[in-house]
């Protein structure tokens, strides 16, 4: 078994070029997803749940979250957990890059 390594940031390993796709699954496992994505500014995602918590770690860039009806604002290094079965939407103010796990 091989490790996979990668960068999502800027570092000495491959980091998904631009022209790649804007959402990457790096891990699936046992129902569970991590989730590398990138957004331009303006770009989002429509309200939506999940069936279980979710966790997202903002790598870069702004953006407004909105939890139940919540809106707050996120920069780079904020993480915010979405309880199981709550509305989530996602607004940039700029591009980011966000990490996923659900």
């Amino acid at each position: 078994m091989e490790a996979t390594s990668g960068s999502l940031l800027a570092g000495a390993h491959a980091h998904p070029s631009p022209t790649d796709a804007a959402t990457h699954v790096l891990l699936r496992r046992e129902g569970h997803n991590i989730i590398y994505k990138q957004f331009g500014a303006g770009q989002g995602m429509a309200p939506h749940h999940a069936p279980h918590d979710v966790f997202v770690v903002v790598l870069s860039g702004k953006l407004d979250i909105t939890v139940a009806d919540q809106l707050r604002h996120y920069v780079a290094g904020d993480y915010v957990i979405f309880p199981a079965n709550a509305m989530h939407s996602l607004h940039c103010l700029q591009a980011a890059q966000v990490l996923i796990y659900r």
